[in-house]
């Protein structure tokens, strides 16, 4: 999986990233960024070994949405464009279309899937 460097991720979490095994330091392990604006938070969660992620939002403290174990990511690309910044995950499959995570200027989220029963 291609992703970009770790001062790139750092840069746009504005955070170092975390495990919960303090003997796990980046790459190995599932490493977590946590992020928050105003009210709204989301922590971004990835395994660089098996290219798994998970994202969770988070509205004034309550878990409001969580998608786990995304897998066969492609490749994860960093976006910054005037006033935007946000993350891109990149699936194997043409039928997957990109999950981004947008950061700036608010935390956001967006992905088009298809309905269930059209898989």
């Amino acid at each position: 999986m291609e992703m970009p460097d770790l001062a790139d991720l750092i840069w746009l979490f504005e955070d170092e990233p975390s495990s919960e095994h303090e003997d796990m330091a980046w790459p190995v392990g599932l490493q977590s960024f946590r992020l928050r604006r105003g009210a709204r938070e989301v922590l971004f969660s990835l395994d660089p070994t098996s290219g798994e992620a998970y994202v969770t939002m988070y509205e004034a403290g309550e878990e409001t949405m969580s998608i786990g174990r995304l897998r066969r990511l492609e490749s994860l690309t960093v976006e910054k464009r005037d006033e935007y910044e946000g993350l891109v995950l990149h699936f194997t499959s043409d039928a997957l279309e990109p999950l981004r995570v947008q950061t700036r200027p608010a935390i956001r989220l967006s992905w088009d899937v298809m309905p269930l029963g059209v898989w």
